[in-house]
């Protein structure tokens, strides 16, 4: 799970398959998950799927059990970029914080480097 840049919202990424965005801020409604977006996989190795947001908070990604990379438009809830390249799950991907890159890990111990 992570913070969006601003802390207003938390992206959690949970074995339903579904990254879910709550609202953080004081006094938000009682049902605080406010999006919620589909697309990748989880399996049984239940590894841990880390998610993260880029840095003016437009876009997240996560990883996912089926070898991609998915990054979503946090307005339109659409996924914009599902990248191949690993051959395990892919445990983590990060933007660079002032460039149109993303980092990506996987269990296939690898490390990858793109732009989008």
């Amino acid at each position: 799970m992570q913070l969006s840049p601003d802390g207003s919202y938390l992206l959690t990424n949970g074995m339903d398959n579904k990254l879910c965005i709550w609202d953080m801020r004081p006094y938000a409604p009682q049902n605080r998950c406010v999006k919620i977006l589909e697309g990748h996989q989880h399996n049984f190795e239940k590894n841990l799927l880390k998610c993260g947001w880029s840095p003016d908070g437009s876009k997240v990604t996560a990883g996912s059990s089926d070898r991609m990379v998915y990054i979503w438009d946090t307005t339109t809830r659409r996924i914009l970029y599902k990248l191949p390249g690993h051959t395990g799950s892919v445990n983590e991907c990060v933007f660079h914080p002032t460039e149109p890159i993303l980092g990506s890990c996987s269990s296939d111990k690898q490390i990858y480097l793109g732009e989008i």
